[in-house]
């Protein structure tokens, strides 16, 4: 389950560029990709999509990158988890704090980072179903047989 956890943690952060060529005309290919990603909308990916020329004749290059509010949201949960570290600490250490608070707010900070990697493993597998669903959607539009 690490490995799967790392995959998903290093996904949710990824940066990556696609391309799909395709032998339809560069007019019939763009109204067909604009078409089947109209409806689609995505919540943990920027998608970003050019045309240009490739090797073989007209391709779609598209950029994906993690959408800004995950990466805020990943240093806000990271800043949290630290302030709460050091508040475990001081429960721990001072003298004045209650045996239950510095029983409790360690406590807390063990079960956030047990779930901190398990809640961006889950973003990252919500990121990838989304390229996966784009990636389904581009191939269909672009499909030679499609029409």
């Amino acid at each position: 389950m690490g490995s799967e956890v790392r995959r998903a943690a290093v996904a949710l952060v990824a940066r990556r560029e696609e391309r799909f060529a395709t032998r339809r005309s560069p007019a019939d290919a763009k109204e067909r990709v604009e078409r089947a990603l109209a409806p689609m909308s995505f919540s943990r990916v920027d998608v970003r999509h050019e045309w240009i020329e490739g090797p073989g004749g007209i391709e779609l290059a598209v950029r994906l990158a993690p959408m800004p509010s995950v990466e805020r949201w990943l240093r806000a949960a990271s800043l949290a988890t630290v302030a709460l570290l050091v508040a475990s600490v001081w429960a721990i250490a001072s003298p004045e704090v209650s045996r239950s608070i510095a029983f409790l707010v360690p406590m807390a900070a063990g079960f956030v980072i047990l779930a901190l990697p398990i809640a961006a493993a889950a973003l990252g597998s919500q990121r990838e179903g989304e390229e996966a669903r784009l990636r389904k959607a581009i191939r269909a539009a672009l499909a030679a047989d499609a029409g």
